[in-house]
């Protein structure tokens, strides 16, 4: 309707210099003014430009006595020197509109809107093109106005008459140079349609008009924002709001530096934001300069719809964004995405829906994924919306770089880094985004994330297993003794050397399976208790960090097989096979963190259960073994000597009502109790000993020889630690004598004698029984404080074993047979007496 009505269509419309210009010439022609232009070819840009200026030219004439008295052409006529619009015929073709079979020619058309159809009515009937002569005698009569518009398409059509019409167009132009007060206006397209044979016709026009034409253009440059403006909003609030958001871009801008555009870090753009506002012109400018290259897109007007719906949809959404950007493209609502399908094709419906708008597109769970605080900006599916926007044209130009899709999503408010985090992921998980040379741009191929998913696909557990074990004794480290992923307590030796059991993939720290098997590692050895156990440390995977190391462990196998089926990779392009590579690289590396951050639950021995230590995640860009990894905590946290003083060996390791201690038995205590510190080896305790002689604290015994003091030779398997019971006599050195004079070194200074009650004969008994209820699992400790103390003082011992066994759930008969009683088989124990109920 408001095409229709002269006052409203001038009313939304914005004349620009270009337009005013336009009407200038055609009323300054049509007054017989020298100053008019006869013919005039109209170029324009999409949105109020071809059709809008024929409409305005249209209603010049039609209605040009209700125009006289409306402001702009009150300064057309002003600046002409009028009083008035001039009376005019007026003549309209529209190629698309003509039947080229049936109906009326060109200048069959010409005559009849003249109503001189009879003068012209034989050649149009016979499609045979008039003279000039005829032509003059139809158009010199009274000023005429001749609006001719598609008239490519419509000789593209008629291929019997082409020749006549062409013709027709050459004495056209030169009839209506001749004639003061006629205009011919006509609308030629950028493109041709229909292929070869469209261009060639595209060519004759051109060369026809080319000869007598004058080119207006009605709309250039930033007047885009301006004609956009107008034909979409009836008012745009308060001005002070445009120049408000301008100044709040610029400073962002200026802040951001070479992460975006230099333009658009230059005063001008800011003028450029006012005035485009509520638009960004990012948006104008790419349907200006891409999406306006498609033949068809003007024609139809497609980009006053699309800012139109979007405008609608934010609106309805009451959406917080200062200005409407290139982000807030839903291509999730039918009449957007419609509007773009048009030209691309109905193949790149499936594209947005898997990675850009729709339930479950990938950009969608990226933004989810990616902290709440940032869902209100949806950055992911800004930015997968920005380049689908930049993907096409109707030239070779398509893609945008990273400074462009910045500008496409930035706003104030919005962290500059999440901008990069989103891309990344983008590129890493999106199917259809392709990168090339620093442009980003989607195409109906799938991309190398969707060959590594198929890929992925075909990786099976047992390669993911096969590869975390051969991760695993890649990092396994020497510095322990290292058992990978042990079944049954024997597979872990009952040895006197520090070792570390990693467990097997389902034994997690959070597994409810797990406890029962640590502790079955820790306590038992196959069929007996396990001797040493504080030489015993396990290790357990953390199942999160496990689902996250699986997960790399597949996308890494996938990365290889693309890398080794040769056949794939020549179908990649360069940049693709260079992002391979790098991917491959960068999982590799990551595969070996993941697996420290994996096993990072350490389990030791602790009296009848086990104690849990957690590692924590290591620091990142080290990559110690495990061996290595656990030693360093296990030292950060006390738990693993190198180095122990005098004073704790003797309170740890020897009781107080014993006088003496073989140095071995203290050693294999330290070996066998979870109460007491780990030593890394033996020399830490030989170490600590020597140094407890030479400050006085103890004594040692080799042989029958007793060091106090002073250093002992080597203390062997045999050497004893004595408690003194007093603080040794101090004797001043001799006087100095003379180096020839001087005697030999003085033998170690032994023990001081004992004192008179030291002297008294020693108490002995012959005979000693016990009968006494043992926690079961301090057997080991009968073992080494009663019948080795015993045994070294020469007694002969008989032991006699009372079990009493009772367990309300049953006790396996399996147990009994397999375990109990091969077991007493085995050590040739007499059995007296057994009973079972």
């Amino acid at each position: 309707m408001e095409y229709r009505d002269p006052h409203t269509f001038f009313q939304k419309t914005y004349l620009t210099q270009g337009l005013r210009e336009l009407l200038d010439a055609v009323v300054a022609r049509l007054s017989g003014k020298k100053t008019g232009q006869a013919v005039i070819q109209i170029q324009t840009p999409f949105g109020g430009g071809k059709t809008h200026s024929l409409i305005a030219l249209y209603h010049l004439v039609q209605s040009a006595k209700e125009l006289t008295s409306f402001e702009p052409f009150k300064e057309i006529l002003e600046t002409i020197g009028l009083a008035e619009l001039p009376k005019a015929s007026l003549v309209v073709f529209v190629g698309t509109a003509a039947d080229p079979l049936r109906g009326k020619t060109p200048w069959g058309e010409l005559a009849h809107q003249l109503g001189q159809y009879p003068l012209l009515q034989e050649h149009d009937q016979k499609r045979c093109a008039p003279g000039k002569n005829l032509l003059h005698q139809l158009l010199s009569n009274q000023p005429t106005l001749i609006l001719m518009d598609e008239i490519t398409e419509y000789a593209v059509k008629v291929k019997e008459y082409r020749d006549q019409l062409m013709a027709f167009y050459q004495e056209l132009t030169e009839t209506v140079k001749v004639l003061p007060r006629c205009t011919l206006v006509v609308t030629l397209p950028s493109s041709a349609p229909y292929g070869e044979e469209g261009e060639r016709v595209l060519h004759q026009l051109q060369q026809i008009f080319r000869r007598v034409e004058t080119i207006r253009t009605p709309v250039e440059g930033e007047e885009i924002y301006e004609v956009i403006r107008r034909r979409l909003f009836e008012d745009l609030g308060d001005p002070q709001a445009a120049r408000r958001t301008a100044d709040a871009f610029f400073e962002l801008y200026q802040r951001l530096g070479d992460d975006l555009p230099k333009q658009v870090r230059e005063p001008a753009y800011r003028d450029r934001i006012r005035k485009a506002y509520p638009f960004h012109p990012e948006l104008i400018d790419v349907l200006f300069e891409q999406w306006s290259t498609f033949p068809d897109f003007q024609r139809t007007r497609g980009v006053l719809r699309l800012l139109a719906e979007m405008v609608r949809q934010l609106y309805q959404e009451r959406h917080p964004a200062p200005l409407i950007l290139p982000a807030h493209l839903n291509l999730a609502n039918p009449a957007i995405r419609g509007e773009f399908l048009r030209h691309i094709g109905n193949e790149y419906q499936g594209v947005i829906t898997a990675d850009i708008d729709g339930p479950h597109a990938k950009a969608g769970k990226i933004d989810k994924e990616m902290g709440s605080e940032y869902t209100r900006f949806a950055v992911a599916t800004g930015l997968a919306r920005a380049i689908f926007f930049a993907s096409f044209s109707g030239s070779e130009k398509r893609g945008v770089g990273i400074q462009r899709l910045r500008l496409a999503v930035m706003q104030p408010g919005l962290p500059p880094t999440i901008v990069g985090d989103a891309l990344h992921r983008l590129e890493e998980e999106l199917w259809y985004l392709h990168i090339e040379h620093g442009l980003y741009w989607f195409s109906n191929q799938p991309n190398l994330n969707r060959v590594i998913v198929e890929k992925e696909e075909a990786v099976t557990s047992q390669q993911i297993q096969q590869e975390i074990r051969t991760r695993l004794e890649q990092l396994a480290g020497r510095e322990l003794r290292v058992t990978i992923w042990p079944q049954l307590p024997q597979d872990l030796p009952d040895t006197k050397e520090l070792k570390l059991a990693i467990l097997p993939l389902e034994y997690t720290r959070q597994a409810s399976p797990t406890q029962t098997f640590v502790l079955e590692l820790l306590n038992q050895y196959g069929q007996t208790f396990r001797t040493y156990r504080n030489t015993l440390l396990l290790l357990a995977p953390d199942e999160a960090e496990l689902n996250r190391l699986r997960q790399q462990i597949k996308r890494y196998l996938a990365y290889q097989a693309i890398w080794h089926d040769k056949t794939l990779l020549r179908q990649l392009s360069e940049e693709n096979k260079k992002t391979l590579q790098t991917r491959l690289k960068d999982t590799d590396s990551a595969i070996a963190h993941l697996i420290l951050s994996t096993y990072r639950h350490l389990a030791k021995a602790e009296d009848h259960q086990c104690r849990w230590l957690d590692m924590g995640l290591p620091t990142l860009g080290t990559q110690p073994s495990l061996a290595h990894r656990v030693c360093s905590y296990l030292k950060q946290e006390d738990i693993l000597l190198d180095k122990i003083s005098p004073k704790q060996v003797l309170e740890k390791a020897v009781g107080k009502d014993q006088p003496q201690k073989p140095v071995e038995e203290i050693y294999e205590a330290f070996l066998k109790y979870p109460n007491l510190p780990i030593l890394k080896h033996r020399q830490v305790l030989v170490d600590a000993i020597l140094q407890g002689v030479r400050d006085g604290l103890f004594g040692v015994k080799i042989g029958d020889q007793t060091f106090f003091q002073t250093t002992p030779g080597q203390v062997g398997p045999d050497a004893l630690l004595v408690r003194h019971p007093q603080t040794a006599p101090k004797t001043s050195p001799p006087p100095p004598t003379p180096a020839a004079q001087q005697p030999p070194p003085p033998p170690a200074q032994q023990m001081p004698p004992p004192t008179p009650h030291d002297t008294s004969p020693v108490r002995t008994i012959h005979t000693y029984t016990l009968r006494a209820a043992i926690p079961w699992d301090r057997l080991s400790a009968v073992v080494h404080g009663v019948l080795s103390p015993l045994k070294q003082d020469g007694a002969e011992l008989t032991i006699e074993l009372r079990l009493h066994a009772h367990s309300p759930l049953g006790i396996k008969l399996s147990t009994l047979e397999h375990k109990v009683r091969e077991t007493l088989r085995q050590i040739n124990a007499q059995i007296f007496e057994q009973t079972e109920d």
